[in-house]
């Protein structure tokens, strides 16, 4: 069985700050935990609440519509992260991210992934704190031009052929015909080790869902994981098994949620097998 890293340990004693110390602790021990509760206090407002999904901003589409925005700088004291306007709900794990530099951020490596993809722990994935505050910029400009992520990636990035939402594919079976997949490289991947690189596969047929999480249903889980081995491994031969990995955000996770995608983890892969495989279609053209 792989472990996890520290990476995953420095999220649980971040939790742990939370914690009152006892009294069998040593004073020593005592003091430190005092700390991390403390600085936990400073960092949520009192207490590590729920995020709350902020609202909408309806402006003219303009940049200079949105309001004054706060995205604090690495270093920068850590009890301005409750004072942080993100254009999604930030999780404890975003947070946590925040509060880092890039020297602190330890990356993702292979195992760890494989780890957390095995016990399903899709919460822990996390960028690179400077990466993290570029996406919460980028996110909150695109929103403020396009009104949606989506918008932009019907506009920029998904085939032409596809068209607006709702979208009529050709197989209602997911990644059945080639025309209702795109398969692109992640504009905004999460903090991994070198030799790995994060692939998206967007589907304009619906992945089936439970009505819980929103997580796959046995059924398209198995779909899905036919589709990345005869996509993804059998493409690189023997050992190909061994290279690649793969996760479908739970609804509650996913920042597009209008069109389905699938994220996929290759590492030790050529560039010009990458570009082969987001390589667009003539069926992916209007």
């Amino acid at each position: 069985m792989l472990r996890p890293t520290h990476n995953i340990k420095g999220l649980r004693l971040f939790r742990q700050r939370l914690s009152t110390p006892g009294p069998s602790l040593a004073p020593a021990q005592r003091a430190i935990v005092e700390a991390s509760a403390s600085f936990a206090r400073r960092f949520s407002g009192g207490t590590l609440k729920k995020p709350q999904r902020q609202p909408h901003h309806r402006g003219t589409g303009a940049i200079r519509d949105l309001p004054g925005k706060h995205i604090p700088a690495m270093g920068e004291n850590t009890d301005t992260l409750a004072q942080v306007d993100a254009p999604f709900p930030l999780t404890e794990v975003d947070k946590w991210v925040l509060s880092q530099t890039d020297e602190e951020f330890k990356c993702h490596d292979w195992d760890e992934l494989c780890v957390i993809l095995q016990n399903n722990d899709l919460h822990l994935l996390k960028r690179k704190p400077s990466d993290l505050r570029r996406y919460i910029k980028w996110t909150t400009e695109t929103k403020a031009e396009y009104g949606n992520i989506t918008n932009f990636l019907i506009t920029h990035r998904l085939p032409k052929a596809w068209g607006k939402p709702p979208f009529t594919p050709a197989s209602s079976i997911p990644f059945e015909n080639p025309s209702d997949y795109r398969v692109l490289m992640n504009d905004w991947p999460y903090g991994f080790a070198p030799g790995i690189s994060h692939i998206v596969v967007w589907t304009r047929t619906p992945i089936a869902t439970d009505d819980t999480v929103g997580d796959m249903t046995h059924q398209s889980r198995k779909i899905v994981a036919d589709f990345i081995k005869r996509f993804f491994v059998d493409r690189l031969g023997p050992g190909g098994e061994k290279k690649v990995i793969w996760f479908k955000n739970w609804v509650a996770l996913q920042s597009v949620r209008t069109v389905d995608h699938v994220h996929v983890l290759v590492r030790d892969v050529e560039p010009q097998v990458l570009e082969e495989w987001s390589r667009e279609l003539e069926c992916h053209k209007a």
